[in-house]
Formats: structure tokens, sequence, C-alpha cells
């Protein structure tokens, strides 16, 4: 059985394991191409899965409750396994131990797919880069699916693409275990510090997990590195043509900063597209994401008219640095997606005047003290909100620290206070640099219930 007649797969019994987003979308594509697919997850309550196992049912899926116990592979030739499921997992060991081999969501997209890929990882920023990338190359007239880690599954996606079509997708270290075949004509690497260390273990493994985006690559195509990054510097692998992108020196082939502008090294030739300060992201790390984004792209020669264009308009994704509103005179800035204090840091060095920060959540122990120098340099005040209030309050004495019991509370008084700032308004910054749990669903939520009360504010204030 083949998706694919290139790809061939190593049998037409798979078990794909989680019935997530990636899961799920892994699972319909191979039903729908007749294949005899079990999908495993424990939340698929009862031996038909429940109500969602029969719907699954209906569309070719047959769904298994019981995800922990290596018996789910009895009868099945081959596994799909999902990122959010450690490959430590009895199943995915007794596999192994049964020479039945592990795909990920990712490398099934990837045999699925007629377009090219352009693929991007790192530790920070690969969302906002995959999409100004598609934003990018639909400026200059592609057709573009952004997808992966970002928005909609590769595999719910990938085959409704043309080849003369894109695929831009941003790929985690969790997919990334488990390819073999993945071959992107452009993947690009961001950035690298510890992160996820419990899954992989120690940072080198981290590091050797997002080398595996370019192990297959060849001459044809194009790997993307960040050269301000010296661990990604030393981690430079693979046979692929190799592209680069700095804030800090010209780079040959690739995007650089160079005496305030953007400009661009291609086949020999160089062009300024734009000064640094036109960009529309707001932030040092933003300018490196544009550069990166500018670079991946540089391979389907798109017009610098285009990327101009775009680097001028684009505003970035939702809850990451959005600007909000401006409501008498103040800024709101919605960065809900700051959830660690790395994040909260980059936010803060984001803003050149002093703001007022409404901070605080579920801290999951972090130490908050190396950031007080900073806290208390940029900013006005901080508004505390949730579990994590007295300790930061504890680690950043020196600042101005305001309390509030909800995020309703906490808006109106960072409007107050910088509304009344004795430079003239300040901005208003939601960059919590905790996790949202304690009173909200998740990320997302605490910052579209930011965005609610800000428009409550204007409205009260007359649109101001």
């Amino acid at each position: 059985m083949t998706i694919d007649a290139r790809h061939p797969l190593p049998g037409s019994r798979p078990l794909v394991m989680g019935a997530a987003r990636s899961g799920l979308a892994a699972a319909r594509l191979l039903a729908r191409h007749g294949l005899d697919v079990r999908l495993a997850d424990t939340r698929l309550a009862g031996p038909d899965g429940g109500p969602r196992g029969r719907e699954l049912m209906r569309q070719g899926v047959c769904a298994s409750w019981d995800a922990d116990d290596p018996r789910a592979l009895e009868g099945r030739d081959f596994v799909v396994w999902s990122p959010g499921i450690p490959v430590t997992h009895p199943v995915a060991t007794a596999a192994r131990a049964a020479g039945l081999p592990l795909f990920s969501e990712l490398e099934l997209g990837y045999l699925a797919a007629h377009a090219p890929f352009l693929c991007v990882t790192g530790t920070n920023g690969k969302s906002t880069t995959a999409h100004l990338a598609g934003a990018l190359l639909r400026g200059a007239g592609r057709q573009v699916e952004v997808c992966g880690n970002i928005g909609r599954a590769l595999c719910e996606v990938a085959e409704s693409v043309p080849p003369t079509g894109l695929l831009v997708v941003e790929v985690s270290s969790f997919q990334l275990e488990t390819v073999d075949r993945l071959k992107p004509f452009v993947a690009t690497w961001l950035n690298l510090t510890p992160d996820h260390l419990d899954r992989h273990g120690d940072f080198d493994a981290y590091g050797a997990a997002k080398q595996r985006l370019f192990q297959r690559q060849e001459e044809t195509d194009y790997a993307v590195w960040n050269a301000d990054d010296p661990e990604v510097a030393k981690r430079r692998s693979g046979d692929a043509t190799w592209l680069e992108f700095s804030a800090t020196r010209a780079v040959e082939d690739g995007a650089a900063i160079v005496d305030g502008r953007v400009r661009l090294g291609w086949r020999g030739g160089v062009e300024d597209v734009m000064e640094t300060r036109e960009i529309g992201l707001r932030g040092a790390h933003n300018v490196m994401n544009a550069l990166a984004a500018v670079t991946t792209v540089m391979p389907l020669e798109p017009a610098p008219d285009a990327l101009r264009a775009v680097l001028r308009e684009y505003g970035g994704l939702e809850h990451r640095l959005e600007s909000v509103a401006t409501v008498a005179g103040v800024d709101f800035v919605n960065d809900s997606k700051a959830t660690n204090l790395n994040s909260l840091e980059v936010a803060l060095l984001s803003f050149e005047h002093p703001i007022v920060l409404i901070a605080g959540g579920r801290d999951k122990g972090q130490d908050f003290a190396p950031l007080g120098a900073l806290v208390r340099e940029r900013t006005l005040a901080v508004v505390l909100i949730g579990e994590g209030a007295e300790r930061m309050a504890a680690h950043w004495a020196g600042a101005r620290l305001l309390r509030a019991g909800s995020l309703a509370a906490a808006v109106d008084l960072a409007f107050a206070t910088a509304r009344s700032a004795p430079d003239g308004p300040a901005a208003v910054l939601l960059s919590p640099g905790c996790a949202s749990f304690d009173m909200f669903t998740d990320f997302e939520d605490r910052g579209r219930r930011f965005k609610d009360e800000v428009s409550r504010v204007a409205a009260r204030e007359g649109g101001a």
C-alpha cells in the first residue's frame, strides 16, 4: 500500500498513537487511502471509543481507548506516533522490539504531500517566523499553507496543496524524534536554548533532535542558519546549500542588518530592502524572526518590493506582543503567550520607554529574582495577578508593585496608572511570565479576555 508512488509505506495496518490534533489528522489521511487504521488514546472511553470513537468509525478509523497497553500493536505493521507522547512510552518500546517502524505525523504528511516543504524549527520564534514566511510568499503571489505545530496539522492539509504551491511547516523537536525520510526544500534553524530537557534528557540530545531536520537534505536544498547563535552554528550539518541570517554582520548569502538596513545577499548580488525601523514587528527578537523569514523564502526569489510591503504591514500573531488598541493615548499590548521568564524578558526589552506591566499567574516554581533589575528599569508600575503575585513581589522589591484580584481590575488599574504617567501616557503590557491555569483555560483564553477588557475600557472612555 502506498500514499504516493514515490513513498511506499511499510504496511497497510497502521496504529496511530494519540487522538489529539495531529493523530486525528494522520488517522483520517490513512483512512482516506483505504488503510486499516487503528487509533489509540486513553481519552477514547469504552471499548468502542464512545461517541467520538463511533464518529471516527464512520470515517473508517477503528478507535481504541487502551493506548497504554502494548497489545494495541497486535495485527499492526507500523505505527504513527503523535508528538505529545514521549518515545519512551511502553507501546513505542514494544514497537521497536518487534521491528515495527515508528513514523512521525510530520513524516507521514511529508510522504503524502505534493508541494515543497519550507520547515522552521528552533526553541523560540517558530510560529511567528513560519507565519511571516507564509505571508511573504503570499505577498509574492504564491499559494501557501502554513501548518504543523502552528494552526492546522500537516496531515490535514498536505494533500490539498498542489505541486506548484508551498507548505510552510513549523516543526518541533518532538516531531523530529521519529523522522527518517523528511527532506525539506528549505530548513531553517532559528536558535537553541535549553528547553524540553525533561523529554530529551539533556541539551545535546535536544540539539540532536533539531539536527534531524537537515540530515537528508541535498545540495539542491537549502539550510538556513542563525549566524548569531553559537549553539546553532556549531551544530551545522548536512549537504544542503547554506544560507544565513544575522543582526550583527553582513552575510554572503542570506539576510542581515547592515548600517540599520535589511540587506539581502543572493548569488553574488546585494540589495538593501528597507530600514530596520520600518519592520512592522516590535522588538529585537522579532527583527531576527523577520530576517529568518526573509532568508527562508529567498530560494523562491520573491521580488524585493513584495518583501518590503509585507514586512512593513505584518503585525504578528495573536497573543505575541499583539497591539490591541489605543485608549486615551494608552497603547494596550497583548503578550499572553509569555508564559515563562525568558519570554517576559524579551517583551520588556521590546519597549523603549517605561510601561505598566500586568504579570502573574501560575509560576511553575520559577526564580523571578534575575529579572528584578530589568523590571525596575523598564516599568512605571507592575500590576500583579494570580498565584505567583506574592513570589514575584518578593523578588522585585524596588519596583512599584500593585495588586489586582481579577484581570478586569488589573486592566482598570493599569490604565489609570499609565494614563497619569508624568511624561505622558505609557503603554500597558500584558506579559504574565507565568502559566495561565490558575485563572484561565490557557494563554489564548487569557489573551482574549484581556482584549475584551480593553474593549470595555475603550467603550467606557468613548472610544478615545
